[in-house]
């Protein structure tokens, strides 16, 4: 209850536009950010709607250039949806796919990005909106994976062609990559990073 307390405390001085900085907090925002892991089994388990749409709307708060909001998100939890790319893309090529069931680890629902191709830094900007969703997923108990290669293969699959027009996005946007999330039925470990690419430059 406390952590939930200061996790809406933080949600309100962001949305009023103060810096937050009740320690509390900020050990909440750690805790997140140093435990979220990706995702890669999930249990069958519908995510309703309503919770899709709040992670939407809160990957929609990141920071975008020049607040043009250069991206466009689909939704689909729809799983026949997702099982036919995965079989128009087997159709084509299943060597790509072999050993696999699915393009997206199984999840129940995935979120497709796509980049306004007229900006040039809309890429960046589709990567804070997904890292804000991300982070909001976890925070929620859903995992979430991160994903690109699956979008080549799809993008790759004349068969695929169908799916991609039916996903709807407007003229001049690129389906960049993807966000598979659901209920996690792992609980793998965080991976070591390494910190030697900080480095501090001081004036002469």
């Amino acid at each position: 209850m406390k952590k939930m307390f200061f996790a809406i405390l933080a949600v309100v001085c962001v949305a009023c536009s103060h810096p937050v900085s009740d320690p509390d907090v900020a050990q909440v925002v750690d805790d997140v950010l140093q435990s979220r892991c990706s995702i890669r089994q999930y249990i069958p388990q519908k995510v309703s709607r309503d919770t899709l749409y709040e992670i939407a709307v809160m990957g929609i708060k990141a920071p975008n250039g020049r607040n043009l909001q250069s991206y466009e998100l689909r939704i689909v939890d729809n799983p026949e949806l997702l099982q036919a790319m995965y079989d128009a893309v087997k159709q084509d090529n299943p060597a790509l796919v072999e050993g696999q069931e699915s393009l997206f680890y199984g999840a129940p629902c995935v979120i497709f990005i796509a980049n306004d191709t007229s900006y040039d830094m809309s890429q960046v900007d589709c990567g804070l909106l997904g890292e804000n969703m991300i982070i909001k997923a976890w925070s929620m108990g859903l995992g979430t994976c991160c994903l690109a290669h699956p979008i080549r293969l799809i993008k790759d699959s004349p068969s695929c062609a169908p799916f991609v027009e039916q996903l709807g996005f407007s003229q001049g946007f690129n389906l960049l990559y993807s966000i598979a999330i659901g209920y996690p039925a792992e609980e793998p470990n965080t991976r070591p990073r390494s910190f030697d690419m900080v480095k501090f430059i001081d004036a002469h």
